[in-house]
């Protein structure tokens, strides 16, 4: 198995740790807020980690759009979808990114969907339909429609990044951190009015915070953003279910909510799309650097 392929999917997999974390330790702080904390300060430790240069000055616009999509309007539909919706059922519901990419790739990249990855792609959005239509509970409409939204606006932006590449002479972790502080700057005049909750967050919350931060943004958006750089798009994007999967495992472990069947099936057919999804490629793979 290709080892870019294994790194970029530990993306994912950390990535569903944040609706059970949300939920317990952080839930009275609002999404804007919680979006500005996550990002931010993940985008200026990488610019510390990564001294580079600044973009191009043809490319500040699209460093801009990338920003905002995927990762300012991103993680706020995703914290609003995860104070609306049990954690296994909003990261699921987003789990349908891996469909939407499949799908605009072909009219913005000209990738026409080959009938493996369409297949690979239906089969983790049933997955996720098993998943989040079976639930016990009754879900938020709203909910789902942030769920939805980020999802979507997650797609665009992998697929608006693959057209456009890199800058010239730019690594992974530079766009990583360009479109961190772009999003977080974005993100912070919605959230300085809210500032005051975090007087509500004790120790845990912090920890939590910090996890967040560092582990599951900092480090994750370099594996993601190398994968995205060296892989074939459809292909990283069908480990997007993995994210899902974490949840809804999350959920079950140490949650302690109940499976039900179909739920149960959704989850298998979710990783077992990923797997098959992760199986080498024909064409090699040349590995950039960090």
């Amino acid at each position: 198995m290709n080892p870019v392929m294994l790194l970029t999917a530990l993306a994912p997999l950390v990535w569903g740790s944040t609706y059970l974390i949300t939920t317990t330790y952080l839930n009275e702080l609002p999404a804007p807020l919680l979006g500005t904390l996550r990002i931010l300060p993940a985008g200026f430790l990488l610019l510390i980690l990564f001294p580079r240069r600044l973009p191009p000055r043809g490319w500040w616009g699209r460093v801009a759009i990338l920003g905002l999509l995927r990762q300012g309007l991103f993680f706020v539909l995703l914290y609003a979808a995860a104070l609306h919706l049990p954690g296994g059922v909003a990261a699921t519901i987003g789990g349908s990114t891996a469909m939407l990419v499949v799908l605009l790739a072909w009219p913005l990249l000209r990738q026409r969907p080959s009938a493996r990855n369409l297949a690979l792609a239906a089969a983790g959005l049933l997955g996720v339909a098993l998943i989040s239509l079976t639930a016990k509970v009754t879900l938020s409409p709203l909910g789902i429609l942030y769920a939805v939204g980020f999802a979507l606006v997650n797609a665009l932006g992998v697929v608006l990044f693959k057209r456009w590449g890199l800058p010239p002479g730019a690594k992974p972790a530079d766009q990583a951190a360009w479109e961190l502080v772009m999003g977080g700057l974005m993100l912070l005049p919605l959230s300085l009015g809210s500032f005051a909750a975090l007087g509500h967050v004790n120790a845990a919350g912090w920890a939590a915070l910090a996890f967040l931060t560092l582990i599951g943004t900092a480090v994750t958006a370099i594996l993601w953003q190398r994968g995205l750089t060296v892989l074939p798009v459809q292909q990283v994007s069908l480990l997007g279910p993995l994210s899902p999967f974490t949840a809804l495992m999350l959920d079950y472990f140490v949650a302690h909510s109940r499976l039900s069947a179909p739920q149960a099936a959704g989850a298998a057919l979710i990783l077992a799309s990923v797997l098959l999804a992760a199986l080498p490629e024909r064409r090699r793979v040349t590995a950039l650097a960090m």
